[in-house]
Parts: structure tokens; C-alpha cells; sequence
């Protein structure tokens, strides 16, 4: 099984996306940043580091793991992200746009937005507003780089 990270960053009200390029397996779909856990990293969370920088040239601060899933052949770990600095870029060939959408933004997508997103967002939102109204519940699990 291939064990694929992905960052959540939100900015206000605005979650960050990265659109995929039209060559790829994922052909123009925005999605949120990450890709898979290589030989090179000693955990998921070195993996989002480099992936974070990697895909839209930010580095990573701050992260906690928000939950897993499974996708066909891939264990997707999903990574909520809290500090990160750095300039936001398309940063390699395989990332055509970069983008804060809303909720609402997201959805209005379509087809463009990829099928994880758009299923995730009610389960987003409520992690989001949890961590916005109950921040002392997530102290213990963050981890810094």
C-alpha cells in the first residue's frame, strides 16, 4: 500500500489548494497539497514538510494529524498545519495554480475539485471549528519542525 500525506492550511476562513497538472493521474484537479511518504523520510510528518515545501514552496511550522483514510491502493494521512512561512508557489511541474478558496469556493469547483476534497469538507469543517473553539484538546499533539 502507498502512504500518501496532505496538508491542510487555512488562512481566516480560506483553506489553501494546489491544482494538479493536466498530465498527471489527477489531470487538473485542485487538491490540497502533499504527496506520498518516500524512503527519504523518518515519518509522515518529515513527509509533509518536504511535500509542503516541495509542492507550493512553504515550510511547515506546525503539525498535527487530523485522521486517515484509505483510497483504493493508498493510506492517505491528512495533516492539519497551523504556522508555516515562506512564499506561495506553484514550486515543481507537477503543480499548475495555488489558491485560498472557502468552503463554498471549494464546492463551486465541481469536477475540478478533486473527489476527496469535495466528500471531506462537512468532516473538514467541524475539525476546524472544534480546533477553533477547544484549542486546549489539541496541545499535546502537535508536532514543530
Amino acid at each position: 500500500m502507498t502512504e500518501i500525506v496532505w496538508a491542510v492550511l487555512r488562512q481566516d476562513n480560506r483553506f489553501l489548494l494546489a491544482q494538479r497538472s493536466v498530465l498527471g493521474r489527477t489531470g487538473g484537479t485542485w487538491t490540497f497539497p502533499g504527496g506520498k511518504i518516500d524512503q527519504i523520510d523518518s515519518d509522515a510528518v518529515s513527509a509533509i514538510y518536504r511535500e509542503l515545501k516541495e509542492k507550493v514552496g512553504l515550510k511547515g511550522r506546525r503539525f498535527r494529524k487530523m485522521f486517515h483514510i484509505y483510497l483504493d491502493q493508498y493510506l492517505v494521512q491528512v495533516f492539519l498545519c497551523d504556522k508555516w512561512c515562506g512564499e506561495l508557489r506553484p514550486a515543481c511541474a507537477d503543480i499548475i495554480g495555488v489558491g485560498w478558496f472557502t468552503g463554498a469556493e471549494m464546492y463551486a469547483l465541481g469536477q475540478s475539485l478533486s473527489p476527496f476534497v469535495n466528500d471531506s469538507l462537512l468532516h473538514l469543517s467541524y475539525l476546524v471549528q472544534h480546533y477553533d473553539h477547544h484549542p486546549d484538546e489539541w496541545k499535546e499533539s502537535w508536532r514543530g519542525m
